[in-house]
């Protein structure tokens, strides 16, 4: 019995929810269909005031705002290349359109699990987390690309080059 009621419920949530998503659908082509430029703003600026959050949500916004300006601010200051893949070191905040960067290999070595411990010439280090090869050498320029979910990965920096392997930034 009890789940039959917790079904129901649910059933009659989501048919309610499809139901405030068709009236918006609805509305925005009402307002889309008005020819003269300042009825057709009205109209957008009375559906945008209905999805207005509350009074608590929007205070809550307001105090967070000097913290959010402050870490847009350090994001300016910092240079690119020093902050990229450096999210799990420090609080570092790299921006959307930093996605890769290119460097040039300074030193090279195998740890004990044969993977790769890259030295850059900037001074930064980085390690090899999985298991595929790549063949790189010192003096080799490479490319290092934002992947999915904070992941980075390597690749020599020539056009046909497609192995890649995924890194971590050490230092």
């Amino acid at each position: 019995m009890k789940n039959n009621s917790i079904i129901t419920l649910t059933i009659l949530t989501l048919l309610s929810l499809v139901t405030k998503a068709e009236t918006l659908n609805g509305s925005l082509a009402q307002c889309l269909k008005i020819q003269e430029n300042l009825a057709r703003l009205v109209c957008f600026d009375d559906l945008a005031e209905q999805a207005v959050p509350t009074d608590n949500v929007t205070t809550k916004i307001e105090k967070n705002a000097p913290k959010a300006k402050a870490e847009k601010a350090m994001v300016l200051t910092s240079t690119k290349v020093a902050d990229f893949g450096a999210e799990h070191l420090t609080t570092y905040k790299v921006a959307e359109e930093d996605q890769q960067v290119v460097l040039t290999v300074e030193q090279l070595s195998k740890d004990h699990y044969n993977k790769w411990r890259f030295t850059f010439t900037n001074g930064q280090q980085w390690q090899q987390t999985d298991n595929d090869f790549l063949r790189v050498e010192v003096g080799d320029s490479v490319l290092l690309k934002k992947g999915f979910m904070s992941a980075v990965y390597l690749k020599k920096n020539q056009p046909d080059s497609n192995r890649k392997i995924r890194v971590k930034r050490l230092k």
